[in-house]
């Protein structure tokens, strides 16, 4: 008797381990599951079978060159246009003039052919189709059959209320050939849903040969996985081959040297590598070339040929295809599934049921909760400018309810500040981030709409953990400052992307869940500290103030005109919209934040002073300090450690060092004591310029000081220096690692730009 194995389909409920590969190929503890199917038919006499083919049919061709599989003969057929079931093998069965065996080359069984066969030749039915019994029958067609054993009608999939019965259609027919002359050629033609129903209406008789044994209608990962734990428990009569040592333990190659721990039962083939440490099953399967590192853990899980677990990994109830990489520490959940060549990334949570398809990237720390089909995995949580904006994560109500989950199960950040920008996306992202932060037990303190400066004073003056701001509009993002409302260190900022990426959230109990309180009251203290910059008022001052921001510069506006200050005339200071910047204009010229920086540090140093500075204000202040005999304290923008603590302490106090609302009022304050006009107090101080800008980094932050070889270069808290004979360049890299901010100190303009337009080209150099 010959075959006609069906083996076209796309397989698409077994994505990603088919998307590019044909489900028939799919490999069982080892070798491809259609090659089952060939030993069954040799066990049973078939030795001459018929392939239709369809998805990626040209994958199977190639796997048997000779067409021959042991003593069986091979041949291919493949279906130009998708003809159903029955049309398939109408295809490959023209011509034929003996009854031949129907089977898919994507099922699992061990069931009775020659069985199946007698009962067809007895029974003189048209078509005998085999049955098995099935535990959860609504997955299934089903057949109703008479005492006799007849087939009386079919029943596809059915809901409990019409699974009358368990018996499954298994696909395994066994055909008289005549019956294909009904099979349409030009249109699909299935089995159960058009041909059997035509036989009966004829008069023609199915019968249904009952059957003991194994079969697994391989249709979905869950399938594919329960499959191989059958045949690894002996359920099922298929060859592989067991250790003769070990009971339990199935292996192609032998196993592999090493001192790791195995929890039968395990199959493992050819050539591989298990380090020192891990932990193998119970129920894993490792494919030919599969390595596993040091103290991972494999378990229910199956890894295909060339797959690569790195140490301290753990896998349970997944599926790993041929040639992807799990990286140190990374974790993947029950019933997760990585596409071939996929990479997951150090540390990263794959969680349960997700899938990640082919060649796609998940980076370290990453936790994967939705399948990754397209573009990219997902970005890294801070950036330069916060958590969101135009190049980092896409900030939704859900994100940022997570986010502040995270935030929130922070123990040093269970006094959270919270504002937001005003706009309707700032309004509703504030409050989703508020939902998280009070289902983690956080104690909110709102302060309502207000602009990013105002949020980090009131997170100093009420001594809060951590200030959140929310900026709405185009391009949402979420700022986060820490202790003091000073840059976030990054030991918290990892500790936050810790909790986010592994979805290690606290859930608080109702009782202990707090309401929020309402802080915008709190708002005046801002203008009141403020004022006391000005201890003898501003009268007799005149100045414009001008900002992006309505908000700030009514604020500003008004604490001035509190203070005396006529808002009027020269000079005429610019904020810009987070109240950090800050730009003056007097009779034409134009004066830097730095610049203007510079004028009140050395009012506060001839008051005694020291300073608290960002670590890239600009070199000439410590001279400035030494000249004074004061010190000058600085601060890092994102510190790994506590190592500036002293530091942020003093800046706390100095708040117009980086508020530009504060500085303004200090500025004003000062020319009024001292009688003199900015270009007055600019004169005073040595000659210096600053040119600022950001280029792309071409090469990894590591290797940023390669690229300067031609230069004085020293080390830095932050960053690289560079000392050339006319200025100082400060370089750091961004938190992404993708850029670089240059930061030029020179005695003016010119060699200033001259010095930042050399780095640009080190850098171009480099691409």
């Amino acid at each position: 008797m010959r075959a006609v194995i069906m083996a076209g389909g796309a397989g698409s409920r077994l994505r990603p381990l088919t998307c590019n590969l044909p489900k028939p190929l799919a490999r069982l503890c080892g070798k491809p599951v259609l090659e089952y199917i060939f030993d069954l038919l040799i066990r049973h006499g078939m030795f001459e079978a018929t392939l239709t083919l369809g998805y990626l049919g040209q994958m199977v061709e190639e796997q048997y060159p000779k067409q021959s599989y042991r003593q069986l003969e091979i041949s291919f057929v493949t279906e130009n246009t998708p003809l159903g079931t029955a049309g398939g093998v109408a295809l490959a069965a023209r011509g034929w003039d003996e009854p031949f065996l129907v089977i898919s080359g994507d099922a699992m069984c061990d069931l009775d052919l020659t069985s199946a066969r007698q009962a067809h030749l007895d029974g003189g039915a048209a078509v005998t189709i085999v049955g098995v019994r099935v535990e959860d029958p609504r997955e299934y067609g089903l057949m109703e059959v008479d005492g006799g054993g007849y087939v009386r009608g079919f029943v596809e999939k059915p809901a409990w209320g019409q699974a009358t019965g368990n018996l499954a259609n298994t696909g395994i027919y066994i055909i008289r050939p005549d019956c294909m002359d009904l099979v349409p050629e030009d249109r699909s033609f299935d089995f159960a849903k058009d041909l059997f129903p035509m036989l009966m209406e004829r008069g023609e008789s199915i019968y249904c040969c009952e059957l003991d044994g194994y079969w697994c209608d391989i249709g979905d990962l869950d399938a594919y996985r329960q499959c191989q734990n059958d045949m690894l428990e002996r359920k099922v009569q298929c060859a592989i081959p067991a250790s003769a040592r070990q009971p339990g333990v199935f292996t192609r190659g032998g196993l592999p040297q090493g001192s790791y721990q195995i929890i039968t039962p395990v199959y493992i083939g050819d050539e591989v590598e298990i380090a020192n440490g891990a932990v193998i099953g119970p129920h894993a399967v490792l494919d030919d070339g599969v390595s596993v590192g040091e103290r991972a853990k494999v378990r229910e899980s199956i890894l295909l040929q060339n797959a690569g677990v790195s140490p301290q990994a753990s896998l349970t109830g997944a599926i790993v295809c041929a040639g992807a990489a799990i990286r140190r520490g990374a974790s993947l959940f029950e019933g997760s599934a990585v596409g071939a060549g996929a990479i997951i990334g150090a540390n990263a949570a794959v969680r349960p049921s997700v899938s990640i398809w082919p060649e796609k990237q998940v980076q370290s720390n990453a936790v994967v909760r939705d399948h990754l089909k397209y573009g990219g995995a997902p970005m890294p949580l801070f950036e330069d400018d916060g958590v969101g904006g135009a190049d980092g994560l896409l900030l939704t109500a859900e994100t940022c309810a997570a986010l502040g989950a995270a935030i929130g199960s922070i123990k040093s950040c269970k006094k959270a500040g919270i504002a937001c920008d005003g706009t309707g996306n700032g309004k509703a992202l504030m409050y989703a981030l508020l939902g998280g932060l009070m289902t983690a037990g956080s104690h909110v303190w709102s302060f309502g709409e207000c602009f990013e400066a105002e949020l980090f004073f009131f997170t100093a003056f009420c001594g809060l953990g951590i200030g959140i701001f929310v900026q709405g509009g185009a391009q949402p993002c979420v700022r986060v400052c820490g202790e003091g409302g000073l840059s976030a260190p990054r030991y918290l900022e990892r500790e936050i992307e810790s909790k986010l990426r592994r979805g290690d959230l606290h859930r608080c109990g109702e009782s202990v869940c707090k309401d929020i309180a309402d802080m915008s009251s709190i708002r005046m203290m801002y203008t009141r500290e403020m004022m006391k910059l000005a201890p003898n008022e501003l009268h007799g001052c005149y100045a414009t103030v001008r900002s992006e921001s309505p908000n700030l510069q009514a604020v500003l506006e008004n604490t001035l005109e509190r203070l005396g200050c006529v808002i009027d005339g020269d000079p005429v200071f610019t904020v810009d919209e987070t109240g950090a910047q800050l730009q003056a204009h007097e009779n034409g010229t134009t004066y830097h934040d730095e610049q203007l920086l510079a004028i009140c540090c050395q009012y506060v140093l001839e008051q005694g002073s020291d300073l608290a500075l960002p670590y890239d204000a600009p070199e000439m202040l410590d001279a400035l300090a030494a000249h004074a005999r004061q010190s000058v304290h600085r601060y890092l923008n994102n510190p790994a450690d506590q190592s500036d603590g002293a530091a942020r302490k003093l800046a706390v106090k100095q708040l117009w060092v980086r508020d530009a609302l504060f500085r303004t009022v200090q500025l004003l304050a000062i020319m009024k004591e001292k009688e003199k006009n900015l270009a007055e107090l600019f004169a005073a101080l040595p000659p210096f310029y600053v040119e600022k800008k950001s280029f792309s980094l071409p090469c990894s932050p590591a290797m940023l000081g390669s690229l300067f070889d031609d230069v004085s270069l020293e080390s830095a808290k932050e960053g690289i220096v560079l000392r050339k004979d006319n200025g100082r360049i400060l370089i750091t890299p961004s938190k992404s690692g993708r850029r670089v901010r240059v930061f030029v100190e020179a005695a003016n303009h010119e060699i200033a730009r001259e010095l930042c337009a050399d780095v640009e080209k080190a850098l171009d150099a480099r691409r």
